[in-house]
Order: structure tokens, then C-alpha cells, then sequence
């Protein structure tokens, strides 16, 4: 396999896909799509017979679940097997909620320890049975509600440094408007490649910097 594609024919022709063993930045605000991108890319990625860990911190694992459903995206088979999911937002709203046989359970934002080491563990569970992984991190713009963007810097260059070290392929979320240009310049130094993506006249755009086939004209998402 020479990438990971998205399943979005006009990124995966003009872009490849993703690099494999990579990090990227996925930036737009709420409306760009990139949460879309992100459903998508883990679905294709799944059919593609690679693992996903989906960290979600804004939503619960079983909205999660309906976006993908919603979309006609089926992972229901993969859950527990090669996806997981990472949910960092349900104790918010119910401080009861535990862990099932595809869901670790966190508790919460402010706790980027207890994030890193469940995201170590399940990777190195999945790397040791020989399979390719996929994180994604959806998203680092709440995060950064709760964490300085000092403490976030420092947990997003070790997750980078690990991923690299394992050979994983790490996609963050970013809504780069809720942030000043400065934390989003420290965030997109820490990444190899970023993808761009906004809506103009009820059509989504893309493009991609900083890996070896770069997008550099905003190109048709589709």
C-alpha cells in the first residue's frame, strides 16, 4: 500500500492519499467538513484492513457511532477488533460511564496523562498483533479549552514522537479560528503535512502542504 486513501476520489487522485507513518493536520472551521473527512477516512481505512483508535472529545463514543451511521458508513463489524475508540468526553455528562469491549473511557480533558497512556497501550496491543494503525484525534480544538496551549504543545509532541518512533499514522483535528495564530503555528510545526479544507459556495475544498504530493490550489472535495 503507497497510501491510506480517504475515499474521496478528487484527494486520493490529486494527493495519493495519506503518506503512511505520517502526521497530519486536518484545519477548517465548523462548517469546512472535516469531520466528514475524518468519518470517511477512518471507514475507508477499516475496509483498506487497517486499525483505526478514534479519539473523541466532543461527543460521546455512541454519537460517534450514529455520525458514522448516519453517513451509511458500517463499522459496526470492526469494532472491538480493529477499531477502537478513545472516549475523552462522556464522563462530562455522565460521570458513571464505563469501558466496553471497543470503548476505553476517560476522564477527561484536563487528564493528557491518562489520554497518552490509554492511547500507548491500546496501540502497542494492536501493533504487536502485526496490524498498521491509524489515530485520529477529534478534535485538539477542545482540548485546548481546558489545557494551556503550553501543556497541549508538550502532550502533542509526545504523541508525535511515539507515533513516528511505532510507525503509526496520526491525524489531528483543528478548528484553527477558536485559536490565536501563534498556537496554531506551534501546532502545525510538530506535524509533516496539513490539510485544508472550507466550504465556498456550498462546495468543499482542499488542499495539502508539506508532504511529498502536494495540493497547493484549493482543489474540489469529492
Amino acid at each position: 500500500m503507497t497510501g491510506i486513501m480517504t475515499s474521496f476520489p478528487s484527494f486520493d487522485t490529486a494527493a495519493g492519499g495519506l503518506d503512511m507513518r505520517k502526521t497530519y493536520l486536518v484545519t477548517g472551521n465548523k462548517e469546512s467538513g472535516k469531520e466528514d473527512f475524518s468519518y470517511r477516512l477512518a471507514a475507508s481505512a477499516l475496509n483498506g484492513k487497517l486499525s483505526v483508535v478514534y479519539v473523541t472529545t466532543n461527543k460521546s463514543n455512541t454519537d460517534l457511532l450514529s455520525e458514522f451511521t448516519s453517513r451509511s458508513l458500517n463499522v459496526a463489524q470492526y469494532l472491538g477488533v480493529s477499531m477502537k475508540i478513545v472516549d475523552d468526553y462522556i464522563r462530562s455528562i455522565s460521570p458513571q460511564a464505563i469501558d466496553n469491549n471497543y470503548t476505553k473511557v476517560l476522564n477527561g480533558p484536563l487528564d493528557l496523562t491518562g489520554l497518552s497512556v490509554a492511547m500507548s497501550a491500546i496501540n502497542s496491543d494492536l501493533l504487536k498483533d502485526g496490524r498498521t494503525v491509524v489515530n485520529i484525534f477529534d478534535s485538539i480544538s477542545s482540548l485546548l479549552l481546558y489545557n494551556s496551549p503550553v501543556t497541549m504543545f508538550r502532550f502533542l509532541q509526545f504523541v508525535c514522537g511515539r507515533a513516528k518512533m511505532s510507525g503509526v499514522t496520526t491525524i489531528f483535528l483543528l478548528d484553527e479560528q477558536m485559536h490565536t495564530p501563534d498556537v496554531n503555528e506551534s501546532i502545525r510545526s510538530l506535524v509533516d503535512g496539513v490539510i485544508s479544507l472550507k466550504l465556498d459556495n456550498g462546495k468543499r475544498y482542499f488542499t495539502v502542504s508539506g508532504v511529498a504530493k502536494e495540493v497547493l490550489g484549493w482543489t474540489p472535495l469529492g
